[in-house]
């Protein structure tokens, strides 16, 4: 029965198909309109940062409403879609040396010594004469023996770290301060001879001749009105902007008084933008309830950039932050930064070396992000972070003054 129906119903077609033709009625199918943009799927994943700053392509749309009416007309379905091959990524650079330093089996070579010596004083370093007349005339000499004239000399600690890669060194006054580096932690993979513009506002890492960092501010009320399309038009692409602060000898929480216009400034002409608050907490529930502020704060705004928890301790006995313990200073940025990541948002620390070095339990921070404030030509910090605060003598059209200058790195891995 269904063989005799199926030859009845093709015979019957053909038969039909030539009538059509003999009657010269055959036409054109009319083109099927577009799907409208309610039968798209945008099929996306979150965004990168790279493809925040415009440096991938955009999603895949798909038409839901064809796959289904073809499956109906032919009665077959349709191969599952093969994934796009993926271009392998590039290697990671490799640094020249063992932290980008000048050591080679604990000695240096004084051509190194000098050369950068040169370098530095050009750029207003001062690297004493004596400790130059000391070095001449050797081939190498001892990192140890370094280290010991650097100390009779004087000598920087912008230029003397950069030939020590074990430790973080601090100068205070005459004397010199060594932090071990934790090699148990993870470290970043930057090549810091991709850096450019080194002693200049304009810096940049640049592999195989393309860049890989992006220009970026943070500012407050102490920047004053900002012109914001002279400062895009400068080529600045994102800015962390204070929202408040606490007090550091009563406590108490102020809102930044430009922090709402310099928000909307901002966004106004497209620069994507962060906030970050100035924490003098002595305590997680101090930390917490600054977290609180923040999130009822940023209600209204779209941020692309992280919440900042600012931490930078006490200049002197009148902060009330001067005496925290590393664990107590730990604990609450670990309070500050849960509650922001539980409300949903992006977190960062961001701090100066030496406070993270030393004032820090980092190996309890690992989870988070890392902004590093640290005005050497080239920085010194092994562990892995994201942003780079290299100046705050910065200049950038349409701010009056100096103004906080970063690179965030774009091959940063967590």
């Amino acid at each position: 029965m269904l063989k005799k129906n199926g030859v009845f119903r093709l015979s019957a077609l053909l038969l039909a198909v030539m009538l059509v033709f003999l009657s010269g009625s055959i036409a054109l199918a009319a083109p099927k309109p577009l799907p409208d943009s309610s039968s798209m799927v945008q099929r996306s994943e979150p965004l990168p940062i790279t493809q925040l700053f415009g440096l991938s392509t955009g999603p895949v749309l798909l038409d839901t409403n064809e796959l289904p009416a073809l499956n109906q007309e032919f009665g077959i379905i349709p191969p599952k879609p093969q994934p796009k091959p993926q271009p392998k990524p590039e290697p990671e650079p490799v640094p020249t040396g063992p932290l980008n330093s000048f050591q080679q089996n604990g000695m240096l070579a004084v051509s190194d010594l000098e050369r950068l010596a040169n370098l530095y004083i050009k750029n207003g370093v001062k690297i004493p004469g004596d400790f130059l007349a000391a070095i001449s005339g050797a081939g190498q000499i001892s990192v140890s023996r370094f280290e010991a004239l650097c100390k009779q000399y004087g000598v920087s600690q912008l230029y003397m770290q950069r030939f020590i890669d074990d430790n973080f060194v601090y100068k205070m006054g005459n004397t010199y301060h060594y932090v071990p580096i934790q090699e148990s932690l993870k470290m970043h993979r930057y090549n810091w001879d991709n850096l450019t513009g080194v002693f200049t506002d304009e810096m940049d890492y640049v592999v195989k001749g393309k860049s890989r960092a992006v220009k970026g501010i943070d500012i407050s009320a102490y920047q004053g009105d900002i012109d914001w399309p002279r400062v895009k038009a400068d080529g600045v692409e994102y800015a962390f902007i204070r929202l408040g602060n606490r007090g550091y000898s009563k406590g108490a929480i102020v809102m930044d008084e430009k922090y709402h216009q310099n928000m909307q400034g901002a966004q106004s002409v497209g620069i994507k933008v962060g906030v970050y608050f100035y924490s003098q907490a002595v305590n997680n529930a101090e930390a917490i309830e600054e977290a609180n502020y923040v999130l009822q704060n940023i209600q209204g705004y779209t941020l692309e950039l992280p919440v900042v928890f600012d931490i930078e301790g006490g200049q002197n006995s009148s902060y009330r932050t001067y005496s925290l313990s590393v664990q107590t200073a730990t604990n609450l940025t670990k309070a500050f930064c849960k509650t922001i990541k539980n409300a949903g948002h992006e977190v960062l620390i961001y701090t100066y070396a030496k406070y993270f070095s030393e004032h820090l339990d980092i190996g309890q921070l690992q989870g988070y992000d890392f902004w590093l404030a640290q005005y050497y030509p080239i920085p010194f910090f092994p562990y892995n972070f994201q942003y780079w605060q290299y100046s705050c003598e910065g200049k950038v059209d349409g701010i009056k003054g100096n103004v906080d200058m970063n690179l965030l790195f774009l091959d940063y891995k967590r």
